[in-house]
C-alpha cells in the first residue's frame, strides 16, 4: 500500500509538473490576472467551513472532479481535506484524497491550501490544483479571472471559473510517463459560518466545459422549500447571461432519501438548454473526511450526499446545435424525509 511522504518538500513528480505546466500556461497566451477576492477566507466560528469544488473536462477525454474544504469542526480549528477522481475516457476511476489537522497543512499566506501529495492554489495571478502521489499525478493551471457570480450571506458563494482554458499534465500508474494537454476549468468557492444544512436542502449543478461555451446552472432549495437559481453562459470567453434564469423546468426524481434529478431545461441569454442526468461518476459522505470522534456529533444535525453524475446536454445558441456532455454535482444536506413532486418549478 502506499504510504504518502511526509517531507514539506515538493518531490520531484510535482517539481517536474509544475515546470511543464508554466511552460504550457505561458504558450496558451494564458496572462496572469489579479484575482479579486481572497484566496482563502478561513471563516470563523466552531461550525464554520469553506471549501472549493474544482470540474475540469480535458481534450484527452479525461475527467477531474475534486472538492477540498476546510473545518473548523472538531477539536482544533481549520482540518484541511481534498477528494476527488480522475475519470478515464473508457470510465474506469483512480480516486485519490489526503486529510490533515490543523498545523499540518500550509500556504494558507500564500492562498494555497498544501496538503503535500495534493495541493490547490484557489487565487493569486494563477490558479492550480496538483495530485502528486505515486499511483497518479495531476497537475491543472489556469489563469485567474474575474468572478462570475457570488451570493453573500451566512453561507456565501463564488463562482470562480465557469469554463476556464487550461494547460494539464497527468500521470498515470506509478512510474508511467506523464502527457500534456489542455482543457476547461469550473472552480466554485463557498465558505459559512454555520452548517450548510442551516441553508440548503438540496443542490443541483450543471457545469458545461466545451471549448467555446461554458455554461453553470444550479438550482438549491432551502430547508423551508424556497427555490432559487443561477445561470451563467460564456461563448468565446464573452458572458452572455449571468443570474437568475427565471422559469426553468427542474425533474426530480419522486423518491425519499437522496432522489437524485432527472432532467433540466432552461433558456436565457440566446441560449437554450436541455440536460439529462445519467450515470453517478461517484459518490460520498463528507462527514467522513472529519475527525472520528466528531462524525457522530455532527450526524444529529446533518447527514450530507456528494454525487456527481455525467449530464448528456442539447444547447441552441445563435442559431448552432451543441450536444455534449457536462457533468452535475448533486448536494444533499439531509434526505428528503417526505416525497416530494416530481417538478419543482416557480
Amino acid at each position: 500500500m502506499h504510504q504518502d511522504s511526509s517531507q514539506s518538500e515538493p518531490d520531484p513528480a510535482r517539481r517536474r509538473f509544475r515546470g511543464v505546466a508554466a511552460f504550457l500556461l505561458a504558450a496558451l497566451g494564458l496572462a496572469g490576472v489579479a484575482s479579486a477576492t481572497p484566496a482563502i477566507r478561513l471563516p470563523q466560528g466552531e461550525l464554520a467551513g469553506e471549501s472549493w469544488d474544482l470540474i475540469s473536462r480535458l481534450d484527452s477525454g479525461h475527467l477531474v472532479i475534486a472538492q477540498a474544504a476546510l473545518s473548523n469542526l472538531g477539536p482544533g480549528d481549520r482540518h484541511a481535506a481534498v477528494l476527488g477522481f480522475l475519470v478515464d475516457p473508457d470510465g474506469a476511476i483512480h480516486r485519490f484524497k489526503r486529510s490533515e489537522p490543523a498545523g499540518k497543512w500550509t500556504g494558507a499566506s500564500e492562498g494555497r491550501l498544501d496538503l503535500r501529495s495534493i495541493a490547490l492554489e484557489p487565487g493569486g495571478s494563477t490558479r492550480r490544483f496538483e495530485v502528486a502521489k505515486d499511483e497518479l499525478g495531476i497537475d491543472l493551471t489556469l489563469a485567474s479571472g474575474s468572478i462570475q457570480a457570488s451570493d453573500a450571506g451566512s453561507c456565501s458563494f463564488e463562482l470562480l471559473e465557469p469554463a476556464a482554458p487550461a494547460a494539464a499534465r497527468v500521470r498515470i500508474g506509478a512510474g508511467a510517463e506523464p502527457f500534456a494537454t489542455q482543457g476547461r476549468v469550473a472552480l466554485t468557492h463557498r465558505w459559512s459560518t454555520g452548517l450548510e444544512s442551516d441553508c440548503v436542502l438540496r443542490r443541483v449543478e450543471v457545469f458545461v466545459l466545451e471549448p467555446t461555451i461554458g455554461i453553470y446552472f444550479a438550482e438549491a432549495t432551502a430547508p423551508d422549500g424556497a427555490v432559487s437559481r443561477r445561470l451563467v453562459a460564456e461563448r468565446d470567453g464573452r458572458v452572455l447571461f449571468s443570474g437568475d434564469p427565471g422559469p426553468a423546468a427542474v425533474r426530480w426524481s419522486a423518491e425519499k432519501g437522496f432522489a437524485p434529478p432527472e432532467s433540466v431545461a432552461f433558456s436565457a441569454g440566446g441560449i437554450a438548454a436541455r440536460v439529462r442526468f445519467g450515470a453517478t461518476l461517484g459518490s460520498v459522505d463528507p462527514i467522513e473526511r472529519l475527525p472520528a470522534p466528531v462524525q457522530w456529533l455532527v450526524a444529529a444535525r446533518t447527514k450530507p450526499r456528494l454525487s456527481w453524475l455525467r449530464a448528456p446536454f442539447e444547447l441552441d445558441v445563435a442559431g448552432r446545435h451543441v450536444s455534449g456532455e457536462a457533468v452535475a454535482k448533486v448536494t444533499y444536506s439531509n434526505p428528503l424525509s417526505t416525497r416530494v413532486a416530481a417538478h419543482s418549478e416557480e
